[in-house]
């Protein structure tokens, strides 16, 4: 595939937010097996620049699919990492990650695996540290005679953790509440800025499918997951959402990343996505605040149906209810989708294509040049649009101008000729059209979209420890109500909620694009959604970007 990935100056970014990284509490870092690596204090291997801050699971590297089957480099690497005390413990194969992977191994063999890290046995007390690992072997990729390929090592990395793009941080924030500031204006609630309204409006009429031109667009939607809500047709949680429904899923898909999951959790903390239902409601059960992210899928998903009813979200649960995100689960959603789509334009099924993908999510990359980044995301995002998906990623809420990756390969992912259409990062707009101030900025954010005092749909069940500020008790009076109450915050009951975030402008750009390929595919045959070829994917893709651009 003629993929390739350049490096670019940032132009105008300023240059003073290279070191910006957002604080995660202690806690979290320690629930996830987290930590924060400070370019002061971290080791680096001889002839490499020292690293920018990032966040990275500390007993995991990933390493592709095809180095891990070399048992010849396997056992070089295991030999190096020895020598600082540490081995691999190699993952499950893919095949045992689920029935659901197996049509689709020949598409995966580069699939980048979470590897988990351990003491080897016999070894003296060793701290284990994925990015002291790392630097071992890119020491042993140096020099003259090199006892491991430069190329391998390269492939190589440590496993970031990703964070959700609804927490407002930065200046106008932190992790978990406003704090004092200018971005005091969004804040709503103790926790997540969000409140529960009240919207009298049914939901957006959806065409029967013959209705529909060739098939309906589909958005793969990676977030946390989904909820009850009647305008999904789903009132409970022990029911999947309807054949045919607006919302879709993949169980056997959600079922390979809890595998991984429970692999990884033998060696560091690692937390469960048990299935596609967005769950728990809150990770501090004695306290019972609502966890930021609750909720977060069913909000876009919300967004989507306003904009465009007559498509189909295909929701993947990556997303933890505390808005943190293992870099490997999302490389194995988003390799699994890639897959789908290759095998749909072999096999011509339209019915398996993914048309586009809506991530609000991503990372600060820890690569000391100015626009740098890890190729592994940079890779399957690739690999997507060059097959003619769309890739629409919000721009992240830390008032920075650094660079958030995967928004910001739409600067710095370049396509030959052959390729496709460009990956679309948005930014926050206000109600009144301007800037939202907790938007991230700068040359690599090409597009802006409404992210501010939206408001979508909640789920319906979801309901939280806060009280009412003032309640009135009853007078025991006839004719007067039992109780009058001041509004309940995290009371979710009424399904709707005014939120902020790029979270949800990202999916508004891409309701709009599936809204745009719908659009396309009435007026121009060339066009049609039916069509499995990757050209004619790129065609009405790229027909579609240009519609918003």
């Amino acid at each position: 595939m003629a993929v390739q990935f350049s490096r670019r100056d940032p132009g105008k970014d300023s240059m003073a937010d290279d070191t910006y990284q957002p604080a995660l509490p202690q806690r979290i870092l320690d629930r996830h097996g987290a930590r924060v690596l400070s370019p002061s204090t971290s080791v680096v291997a001889a002839g490499w620049a020292p690293p920018r801050p990032t966040v990275y699971r500390s007993a995991s590297l990933l390493i592709p699919e095809d180095i891990l089957r070399d048992g010849e480099i396997l056992a070089v690497i295991n030999r190096v990492l020895g020598e600082a005390g540490l081995q691999l413990v190699l993952p499950p194969p893919l095949a045992r990650l689920g029935e659901d992977l197996l049509p689709y191994l020949d598409y995966l063999d580069q699939l980048p695996r979470a590897v988990a890290l351990r003491v080897r046995p016999g070894a003296p007390p060793t701290e284990v540290d994925s990015w002291t690992g790392l630097q071992r072997l890119r020491a042993a990729a140096s020099g003259e005679q090199p006892l491991l390929p430069p190329a391998v090592v390269a492939r190589i990395s440590v496993e970031h953790v990703l964070a959700s793009t609804v927490t407002i941080t930065g200046t106008p924030g932190s992790w978990e509440s406003s704090g004092v500031g200018a971005g005091d204006s969004y804040v709503r609630a103790r926790v997540g800025n969000r409140i529960p309204v009240a919207l009298a409006a049914e939901p957006p009429h959806r065409h029967p499918a013959a209705e529909v031109p060739g098939r309906r667009p589909v958005i793969a939607v990676v977030d946390t997951g989904i909820a009850p809500h009647p305008w999904f047709g789903i009132p409970n949680r022990t029911q999947a959402p309807p054949a045919g429904g607006f919302l879709a899923v993949l169980p056997g898909l959600q079922q390979a990343i809890l595998t991984q999951e429970e692999y990884q959790a033998n060696w560091q903390p690692t937390q469960f996505l048990l299935d596609y239902w967005d769950a728990p409601v809150s990770s501090e059960p004695l306290i019972g605040d609502v966890d930021t992210d609750t909720g977060h899928g069913t909000f876009i998903a919300g967004i989507i149906r306003q904009v465009t009813p007559d498509a189909t979200v295909l929701a993947v649960r990556v997303t933890h209810s505390d808005g943190v995100i293992y870099e490997g689960d999302v490389l194995l959603a988003l390799w699994r989708l890639y897959a789908q789509v290759r095998y749909a334009q072999q096999h011509g099924d339209p019915h398996q294509l993914i048309d586009v993908v809506s991530l609000s999510l991503g990372y600060f990359d820890e690569s000391p040049t100015p626009g740098g980044y890890t190729g592994h995301l940079a890779q399957v995002v690739g690999h997507l649009i060059h097959h003619g998906v769309l890739v629409v990623a919000a721009a992240g809420n830390d008032s920075t101008t650094r660079r958030f990756y995967p928004a910001a390969f739409a600067s710095v992912l370049t396509l030959s000729i052959d390729g496709g259409p460009p990956v679309l990062s948005v930014g926050a707009l206000n109600p009144n059209g301007s800037k939202a101030l907790f938007s991230n900025d700068g040359s690599w954010v090409h597009y802006w979209a409404t992210g501010a005092a939206v408001i979508s749909t909640y789920p319906v069940d979801v309901q939280g420890s806060e009280a009412p500020d003032h309640t009135e008790p009853s007078p025991n009076l006839p004719g007067l109500p039992q109780r009058r109450d001041g509004l309940d915050p995290d009371d979710f009951s009424c399904g709707f909620a005014v939120w902020d975030g790029t979270s949800f402008a990202a999916p508004l750009a891409a309701a709009k694009l599936a809204a745009a390929l719908l659009k396309d595919a009435a007026v121009d045959p060339n066009l049609g959604l039916a069509a499995t070829d990757r050209q004619v994917m790129v065609d009405r893709a790229t027909a579609a970007s240009k519609t918003i651009g």
